[in-house]
């Protein structure tokens, strides 16, 4: 009995596990992790007190890529779903006829650092959005304000690209986009 029910127990705390992966660039810190069929949470931070964002795919500099864009005032995190209109420039996808589809699951300023955090959709159907499949590589970019930059329209003072991978749980459970579940 005791055994069965630490196996349960097991089972339950892996169907809610979460395998976080997660990218240092350019002294940002990106975190990523697909906790359900489908979301994505993020959570970013870099060096400043104004804005952090990530664009996800974009075709060239910020040309069509799902752009998160965020800061923290007053201990408030504002969290904005925009769209690279070109590749120098984006806008709310709300204010081009799309929708915002993510959480704002937090946010926090502290010595100097800008953290965001966040759930979106790997799926949300706006037009704006870029679909992310699981098992599936995809370009990033990531920016930042200087600091005291508490706005969406200011010029990032740094930029870097790299790519993710979108790890998912297979429909039979047992690998976490390639990592082995144990076996009870």
């Amino acid at each position: 009995m005791k055994k069965a029910m630490l196996a349960c127990s097991i089972l339950v705390a892996l169907s809610s596990a979460q395998f976080w992966q997660e990218l240092t660039l350019e002294d940002f810190t990106l975190r990523w992790a697909t906790v359900s069929a489908s979301e994505l949470a993020v959570e970013l931070s870099g060096p400043t007190t104004g804005w952090v964002a990530v664009g996800f795919d974009p075709a060239t500099a910020m040309q069509n890529a799902n752009i998160i864009i965020g800061y923290v005032a007053s201990g408030v995190p504002f969290i904005r779903d925009d769209f690279g209109v070109a590749p120098t420039s984006h806008a709310a996808d709300t204010l081009l006829g799309g929708s915002h589809d993510l959480i704002i699951d937090g946010g926090t300023e502290n010595a100097g650092t800008t953290e965001i955090m966040f759930t979106i959709p790997l799926d949300s159907g706006d037009q704006y959005d870029k679909p992310l499949v699981p098992g599936n590589t995809y370009p990033i970019i990531l920016a930042r304000s200087a600091n005291g930059q508490d706005s969406f329209s200011a010029p990032h003072a740094v930029a870097a690209t790299s790519q993710i991978e979108i790890l998912g749980l297979s429909l039979d459970g047992s690998t976490w986009g390639g990592l082995k579940a144990p076996e009870f």
